[in-house]
């Protein structure tokens, strides 16, 4: 008897989660979220945050190579003239239309910021964002189709 026959075989296939739009929407706007999050802890300890992202390159013998740079992060979040905090909700590089033509939210102050963000984290694993992010999808598809 082989080795091979000692083993018992089957028919089986491994079964794959299919995220929704919905979902995959969900997930892009709260990594994103956890990403302005740590722009704001960072802020208010006075250190760098900064996202590691793996890219590839071919080198001299044709092969990819993976190596690590800094993600550029663009704050979401800035004070107004009154001396207001407000965070912009963002989907691609456009502001996301909270209600109505409202786009941004009101923190006050710049310590009130990580907990508006985490209630927008709520929000978003809830579905309570689900419609607008539809909406932010859709006009960006239309955008990039006239291009």
């Amino acid at each position: 008897m082989t080795a091979f026959a000692k083993l018992k075989l089957t028919t089986a296939t491994r079964k794959t989660e299919k995220l929704s739009a919905e979902q995959y929407a969900r997930q892009r706007v709260l990594g994103n979220l956890a990403e302005q999050l740590g722009l704001v802890k960072a802020m208010l300890d006075g250190t760098a945050f900064t996202v590691k992202q793996t890219r590839y390159k071919t080198d001299e013998n044709g092969e990819r190579v993976g190596y690590e740079r800094s993600k550029r992060l663009r704050q979401w979040f800035w004070q107004d003239t009154d001396g207001n905090w407000l965070l912009e909700l963002r989907y691609g590089n456009r502001p996301l239309k909270l209600s109505g033509e409202n786009t941004a939210v009101v923190a006050g102050t710049k310590e009130q910021l990580a907990s508006v963000i985490e209630t927008l984290m709520e929000a978003v694993q809830v579905g309570e964002l689900d419609k607008a992010l539809a909406i932010a999808k859709k006009d960006r598809l239309a955008m990039l189709r006239k291009g």
